[in-house]
């Protein structure tokens, strides 16, 4: 599917402002991964864990200066995310407040050059009039937009210039093709980063101490994740999820946690398992259907 002229768009669930004096060294020991040097400028993806090393949110940390920070994730509630930083506020002069929800539209390159917008480098955003401009992973442009009326007025732009949207079927396949982890459906509070390969880019080892730290460096430097998420096949209407999968001897191997209409009776989606029972071609059930596993989800780049 040739997505290079489509965009999507989302209200965020989360949307923070952190701000004052010892923000920066606040989240800087929460998150996963490096906010360092605290430049305006910079944009930053990664994980909010608890102490396990659990994942309980993802967000992308947008820092406006030294004592300013725009927190927002797209499917992860912000009470959420503001309760378990304030859980952690001890001595610091931090504030933490709730933002306007606000849109975000999702596009390529292509679509930045339609806005006629310079593009940032990954791990960077431009802010501009009408909103903010960020690439938090390589190729993929976000535009967090502060009200609705910028945000319709950009959106206008786009279909004028030919742009339509994804659908949440057709975005959800781009995703998993091109490897993205959803948080929280995909991996979440009962999952650690490995077992979603999210320690590749979300995580990282030469920053100090965050929360969850020790779980996932002990995982990286000296164990193997038990599960894995991986793609899965099946035919049929797409299933409602999640849903428990089985293998042969009908013994429980994981779970799908997310599913799309991938053609006419045939859908994909993305199930965690257990690695050694998921071998790719293998088949499991749930039910009274079927669905054959494929590749690790962050290795099946560009599946058919």
């Amino acid at each position: 599917m040739d997505i290079s002229k489509k965009f999507y768009q989302y209200a965020p669930a989360a949307h923070l402002l952190v701000t004052d004096e010892d923000a920066a060294d606040f989240l800087q020991s929460q998150f996963t991964n490096e906010l360092r040097p605290y430049e305006a400028g910079q944009c930053t993806y990664g994980l909010w864990l608890d102490v396990k090393g659990k994942v309980l949110a993802d967000s992308v940390v947008l820092c406006e200066g030294s004592e300013s920070f725009r927190v927002f994730s797209e499917r992860c509630a912000g009470a959420a995310i503001a309760a378990h930083m304030e859980r952690h506020i001890i001595a610091d002069d931090v504030a933490i407040e709730q933002a306007a929800p606000g849109l975000v539209i999702e596009f390529g390159a292509p679509g930045a050059e339609a806005l006629g917008l310079a593009l940032p480098e990954q791990g960077r955003s431009i802010r501009f009039e009408g909103g903010t401009l960020f690439c938090a992973r390589q190729g993929a442009y976000g535009l967090l937009s502060g009200s609705e009326s910028e945000a319709n007025a950009l959106l206008a732009r786009l279909s004028s210039a030919g742009f339509t949207p994804l659908t949440v079927a057709e975005r959800g396949l781009a995703r998993i093709a091109a490897g993205v982890v959803q948080v929280p459906e995909e991996i979440g509070a009962a999952d650690l980063p490995g077992e979603g390969g999210l320690e590749r880019d979300a995580v990282s080892f030469t920053k100090g101490c965050y929360l969850g730290q020790e779980v996932v460096a002990r995982m990286h430097n000296v164990g193997q994740p038990q599960r894995g998420l991986f793609l899965v096949d099946g035919e049929g209407a797409a299933p409602e999820v999640p849903l428990a999968l089985y293998n042969c001897d009908s013994k429980q191997v994981g779970e799908l946690r997310t599913a799309y209409p991938k053609s006419v009776g045939r859908w994909r989606g993305v199930a965690i398992l257990k690695i050694r029972f998921a071998g790719a071609g293998q088949t499991l059930r749930f039910g009274d259907a079927e669905c054959v596993v494929g590749n690790r989800l962050r290795e099946g780049r560009g599946n058919d």
